[in-house]
């Protein structure tokens, strides 16, 4: 079915940002994507497969009930961490009723969204996979994920059209450039995201070291809960990295902001979001063990952030 001849309810429309997953332009009739609902500004995401969708709708219910009754404080710890859920929605898209979870959209208010999705670890089969599951996974991504622990599913980018200008261009790419990138085409593609190669004037470049100043503290906060919480293990879930370009231009806000004394309303967290999605394989710690797999990755990517603020 063509992007042209989608059904979908009033008032819902085809989210614009999204860079990963299943999406309405595969050629499969059946594939939904990811659908806005701007005025409530919300993203509402097609539950997957039962068992898979319903593993997610699960998370997403008892992480907005934990800590309601003094237990589970390290779960609702996360939450901070995760785009806010409003619960499940059902809507009639291309004449079938399916069910959606209504999330956060993180980019509403972004004036040049960049946003990139990063899958977390070695591992990305579950305990339930098949064998021949394990097998397709073991072989998607290889020579990133074995080394960093990381995959490149898709971004998009707002990059400047030319030096010393205001003038952008928009940059996207899906998982065929993520599983083309060995490990330094890796850290070269976060740097561009970050425009950090890009960054040609004094204003931008402050700009961009904020930015990654901000994404390393999210990142280590998200990893010291790791660190503490032995109650889950997460498989083929991702980061989801989102920043408002036109914020990186403001000379004096960058500048005062890096130097320490800034106002609320000019909080680089205000801009900068890095969340973890894709719940459907989330399951029990096995033997009560940290999730090894996931931190592995983590770490890569606080020390490929690291890299590119200090160079």
């Amino acid at each position: 079915m063509a992007k042209s001849d989608q059904e979908l309810p009033e008032g819902f429309r085809q989210l614009r940002t999204q860079v990963a997953g299943h999406t309405f332009e595969e050629s499969n009739s059946e594939a939904v994507g990811l659908l806005q609902d701007s005025k409530a500004g919300c993203v509402l995401k097609p539950l997957g497969k039962p068992e898979c969708g319903e593993r997610e709708l699960r998370f997403y219910e008892s992480l907005a009930n934990a800590g309601a009754s003094g237990d589970n404080d390290l779960l609702a710890l996360l939450r901070g961490h995760v785009p806010r859920f409003y619960g499940p929605l059902k809507l009639v898209v291309n004449r079938r009723e399916r069910t959606f979870l209504r999330l956060e959209d993180l980019t509403r208010s972004y004036a040049k969204p960049c946003v990139m999705d990063v899958k977390m670890g070695k591992r990305t089969w579950d305990p339930e996979s098949s064998a021949n599951k394990r097998k397709l996974e073991e072989a998607k991504y290889v020579m990133c994920k074995q080394k960093l622990g990381l995959c490149l599913p898709g971004f998009q980018v707002y990059l400047p059209k030319e030096e010393h200008t205001q003038e952008t261009t928009i940059l996207r790419h899906g998982k065929d450039y993520g599983k083309s990138l060995n490990v330094e085409g890796f850290k070269q593609t976060m740097a561009l995201f970050f425009n950090a190669s890009t960054s040609d004037s004094k204003s931008r470049r402050a700009g961009s070291e904020l930015l990654l100043k901000e994404v390393l503290r999210q990142l280590q906060e998200i990893l010291s809960w790791f660190q503490r919480q032995r109650l889950l293990h997460f498989y083929a879930s991702s980061l989801l990295i989102c920043y408002d370009y036109s914020r990186l231009g403001d000379p004096s806000k960058c500048q005062s902001l890096i130097n320490g004394y800034h106002q609320n309303e000019d909080d680089p967290a205000t801009w900068v979001r890095v969340r973890m999605i894709d719940f459907a394989h989330v399951y029990p710690a096995e033997q009560g063990l940290p999730d090894e797999n996931y931190m592995f990755g983590l770490q890569s990517l606080i020390e490929v952030v690291q890299s590119i603020l200090h160079r």
